[in-house]
């Protein structure tokens, strides 16, 4: 039978698109996402995404979410804000541009006391780092002895979704251990190569996996040479700039991995396999953190455009994905 893998890539508020493309997926799916596929992954933005669909949410209802409450999130643009005033007080001029209060009430709200251990299927794969092991931490709700497997599902989308610079980073108690917890995004913002590694070792074999990968947008904007050059620090960090970066970075890297590790030479020759797509639309405005209502308003046309352009692209791949495999012998 086809394991069939949905995973997202984090970007803030740019998830807002992410969940317009969904929305466009979930009709031509003609079910709920979570009954459809085996294995859902996200980090950071995505992990929302993810968690939301494994518990039964719909395209419609993510896409209200982030036009309702993406201002609760990110409630101002400027690092001078005068809301920031109490971070300040609290951090000193180091402090994170916001508090993660909105995140955490937002998520609250859409999880309730869920927790990761509650969900039997799909499976639930979320992405997030640890500062004090300098490691990942993979959640995963399959792994019910782990010391996070009963934590409640909000926080760690908070864990996954606490992007270095923009939000405090979390502390997860568990009876066992404590962790210091960052974004996921700082190593793998698409977390697609980890759900694809993670269905293998289910025991399924590469040509039965098939992969709808959703990102956040691909940064059209160029940083020239001659302002990357002369950069230091202040440049970096200023707007976010170097974390939305590496974080693109790693959704491309991600997705080159991803890309080679399905499109193996003796199951689809040399041609891209047909068992994964990537949608990831062009944007202009590659902020993660841009609220504004007429922002998050045009990333869902964006969503929507970009489905509507690839549509065929998606039909090839879901009659692909609704195949069952060959029995061998």
């Amino acid at each position: 039978m086809t394991f069939r893998i949905l995973s997202f890539d984090g970007g803030g508020i740019r998830g807002a698109m992410a969940a317009k493309m969904l929305e466009v997926i979930e009709k031509e799916i003609g079910q709920p996402l979570n009954q459809y596929f085996d294995l859902i992954a996200g980090t950071s933005t995505g992990s929302i995404l993810a968690a939301a669909v494994a518990i039964g949410k719909t395209g419609e209802e993510l896409v209200k979410l982030y036009q309702k409450n993406g201002h609760r999130i990110f409630p101002y643009s400027s690092l001078l804000s005068w809301e920031r005033f109490e971070l300040l007080k609290q951090y000193g001029l180091s402090a994170p541009k916001y508090s993660d209060e909105g995140l955490l009430k937002v998520l609250q709200e859409q999880f309730g006391n869920t927790k990761l251990s509650d969900i039997e299927s799909p499976k639930l794969l979320i992405v997030a780092y640890d500062t004090l092991t300098r490691e990942p931490l993979v959640f995963k709700n399959w792994q019910k002895q782990k010391p996070w497997s009963n934590s409640p599902l909000w926080e760690l989308c908070a864990c996954s979704s606490s992007a270095p610079a923009f939000f405090p980073a979390r502390s997860l108690k568990t009876p066992t251990q404590v962790y210091s917890v960052i974004d996921g995004g700082v190593g793998a913002n698409n977390p697609c190569a980890c759900a694809i590694a993670e269905a293998l070792k289910l025991g399924n074999q590469i040509k039965d996996i098939t992969v709808l990968s959703v990102g956040t947008g691909n940064a059209k904007k160029p940083i020239t040479w001659e302002e990357a050059r002369g950069w230091g620090v202040g440049q970096w960090i200023w707007k976010g700039r170097l974390i939305e970066v590496l974080f693109d970075a790693s959704s491309g890297i991600h997705d080159y991995i991803s890309k080679e590790v399905m499109s193996h030479p003796d199951l689809d020759g040399d041609d891209p396999s047909p068992r994964y797509l990537r949608l990831q639309p062009g944007l202009m405005n590659d902020s993660m953190d841009d609220a504004k209502s007429e922002n998050i308003e045009e990333l869902i046309q964006t969503g929507q455009k970009y489905m509507q352009k690839h549509r065929d692209e998606l039909l090839n791949f879901l009659k692909v994905s609704n195949l069952q495999s060959a029995p061998e012998g």
